[in-house]
């Protein structure tokens, strides 16, 4: 039986924005607000929308970079939301994070050596077997041992994306947020990183957070995706059922978006033109939040904001339309 090594249950994560005379916040950018999901070991969970939807801010709250306004993070059971630095201490080298942009991700002063040294600085590992660590880890991500004493200056994109993946690797971790970790690299790198990944999951039974605005990179590293909007989750379901029956109307906007590369299928399919603009996280519209960019929207949606519900076997949906 798979057993969960994360579940996140109502997790809020509010922002002040502005101040009064007295230091009280004006107003609230809710980034995220009552989002509930649970990743299983060895799984990747793809999170997927626009920009602004919230997804980074998930992944950093879970690894928490962040302090969550409200909910629960269990990491293997454990309720982390709310421990203090000293009590997170054991956690820290169990969970880590891969960032978005592998040129400033890395310290420009640094060897690669040293940058991927660094999270074993806080062990009670000896110089010899944290300099052979290093060396272990640089062949694991496919650099060579020269590459060691070098500064990030010198490499590609997807060199740094490596040593940033090195870096993660280092206390021997079990769950990992891969934040976008492949927008900022060329095409031709980029099935040579998530490759990289998939390779590491099945040799050390990895599980992953993989937040990413490449819808069929989603699909190919995913066990089970969700679909986030305006800081709510929308729809979540396993990876193969999400893409054959799409049920939320954001769902079938976003993945009709997605370019096809068969020019007789391209030209067949239908794109879904979405009206409007994303409204702000600081003033949201009440009750469904997609409801004013959405064709089917009802008096309804304008005064009820929709549960996410289970629909069939797995499958999610926070839409009125299918209840």
């Amino acid at each position: 039986m798979i057993t969960p090594i994360v579940e996140v249950k109502g997790l809020k994560m509010y922002f002040p924005v502005g101040r009064t005379i007295t230091g009280k916040p004006r107003r609230l950018l809710k980034a995220v607000d009552d989002v509930s999901f649970t990743i299983d070991k060895g799984q990747t969970f793809g999170l997927v929308g626009e920009s602004g939807c919230g997804k980074t801010t998930i992944g950093r709250c879970l690894v928490r970079l962040y302090q969550p306004t409200d909910g629960q993070i269990l990491f293997d059971g454990q309720d982390i939301a709310r421990l203090s630095e000293k009590e997170l201490a054991p956690y820290r080298r169990r969970m880590q994070m891969i960032f978005q942009d592998p040129y400033a991700s890395l310290n420009p002063r640094m060897t690669v050596a040293s940058i991927i040294a660094e999270p074993l600085l806080h062990t009670d590992m000896s110089r010899a077997d944290r300099d052979a660590r290093v060396r272990e880890l640089v062949d694991l991500v496919g650099l060579k041992p020269d590459h060691m004493q070098r500064y990030p200056h010198e490499f590609s994109g997807g060199q740094r994306q490596r040593v940033g993946i090195a870096r993660a690797l280092a206390s021997s971790p079990e769950f990992i947020v891969c934040d976008e970790p492949i927008s900022a690299l060329d095409v031709s790198i980029q099935a040579q990183v998530i490759n990289t990944l998939e390779e590491l999951q099945e040799r050390f039974g990895l599980s992953y957070l993989f937040v990413s605005h490449d819808l069929s990179m989603v699909r190919h590293i995913s066990h089970e995706v969700g679909v986030m909007y305006l800081g709510c989750m929308v729809e979540r379901a396993p990876v193969q059922e999400l893409y054959a029956h799409m049920l939320h109307p954001y769902t079938k906007a976003l993945m009709s978006a997605v370019p096809i590369p068969d020019p007789d299928l391209a030209a067949a399919s239908e794109r879904i033109h979405l009206t409007g603009d994303v409204p702000t996280p600081i003033d949201p519209p009440s009750g469904c939040r997609f409801r004013a960019r959405c064709p089917y929207a009802t008096e309804r949606c304008a005064v009820e904001r929709p549960e996410l519900r289970e629909v069939s076997p797995g499958h999610f949906v926070a839409c009125h339309l299918h209840e």
